[in-house]
């Protein structure tokens, strides 16, 4: 299919770290990618991003310029800059309340913290209070959530780089959308991403350097009772949940070796435990980094962090398991994708 190509479905939309820019692409009944105009040329170092609950707005953090931008999406999908605002520090993750009315940030170091922003009515956004520490010191804020009845926010602390456990923070979040510290629950090496069920019972956590997947259950003041710990060898990075709540992608990004690399399926069981839908990944490139299912279910794409430039596309079955779709990887029109770099509005 060519890329003039009638637009048709929902839109992907992929931040390349090294080269600047939003790629946008059509997605096809099939699955297939349809570049949507040019790549959207942005601040320093795009990563992370979160759409507004309508899709009107996308939130997207620029690590290199500390900086968080504001842009207007228009029906086609197409997008326009309508803000740049600085961070407090090395902005890392990016999450939305469900109702769209706050952002929260976490900056990497000097000190680790997580800052509150809220959403004005034309969709950009205002710093409300002082970032809140997170953790001790030692180990970098990463991965943020927030649970599905917007009272809590979820932090992770940790270093893809270190041996040293980690913590996942509950805070409670106050009417003016500032946090207050609630309660901490050990974690594994390396916290990363971090995934909400959407029934709001549960949370879960990638641990890179330890190789888990830590479920947690939400208790009634937001307090983590720790469940049953999964293996997902090679560096998993992320817990992205299905919108149905059924199942659990960990991409592990892998180690020097690269005998793990690829994407992991998990069951979520009643009761929060994750069970394994294959006993091992799906390859997804050289180092897939974050996934993104279509709003249907019937469709994954994960990026990946290196020199590659490609987006890994899979059609997915009712059981969880991946099939690599016929024209799979697609060109990602960008280097170097990174932590929350695909996302799919529609």
């Amino acid at each position: 299919m060519s890329a003039t190509a009638a637009p048709a479905g929902p839109t992907l939309y992929v931040t390349n770290g090294n080269s600047d820019n939003i790629a946008i692409f059509t997605i096809t009944d099939t699955g297939d990618l349809i570049p949507l105009g040019d790549p959207v040329p942005t601040a320093d170092q795009p990563r992370s991003m979160v759409f507004s609950p309508g899709g009107d707005f996308l939130y997207v953090e620029n690590g290199d310029a500390h900086q968080v931008s504001t842009y207007k999406v228009d029906s086609r999908g197409r997008l326009t800059l309508r803000q740049k605002i600085e961070t407090a520090g090395y902005p890392f993750g990016i999450a939305l309340s469900p109702r769209g009315d706050a952002v929260f940030v976490t900056n990497l170091n000097d000190p680790p913290s997580v800052s509150s922003f809220a959403v004005r009515y034309d969709g950009t956004l205002e710093p409300i209070g002082e970032p809140v520490p997170v953790g001790n010191g030692a180990l970098s804020a990463r991965g943020v959530a927030v649970s599905t009845d917007g009272r809590f926010v979820f932090v992770g602390t940790g270093d893809p780089f270190s041996p040293d456990p980690g913590e996942l923070t509950t805070f409670a979040v106050r009417a003016d959308h500032t946090l207050e510290f609630r309660s901490s629950a050990p974690a594994g090496a390396g916290a990363l991403g971090i995934g909400v069920a959407p029934n709001g019972r549960f949370v879960y956590l990638a641990c890179g350097v330890s190789d888990e997947i830590m479920p947690f259950k939400i208790g009634h003041d937001g307090r983590l009772t720790p469940l049953p710990v999964v293996r997902a060898p090679d560096l998993p990075v992320s817990a992205e949940i299905s919108r149905d709540g059924k199942f659990l992608f960990a991409t592990s990004h892998g180690d020097n070796t690269g005998t793990t690399k690829g994407v992991r399926v998990f069951k979520i069981q009643a009761d929060g435990t994750l069970r394994p839908v294959a006993s091992d990944p799906t390859p997804a490139g050289g180092t897939p980094v974050w996934p993104a299912l279509t709003p249907d279910g019937r469709h994954l794409y994960v990026t990946n962090e290196d020199t590659s430039g490609e987006v890994f596309g899979f059609e997915k079955s009712n059981t969880g398991a991946l099939s690599p779709l016929a024209n799979s990887p697609f060109d990602a029109r960008g280097q170097f994708s990174m932590f929350q770099s695909v996302a799919v509005r529609g």
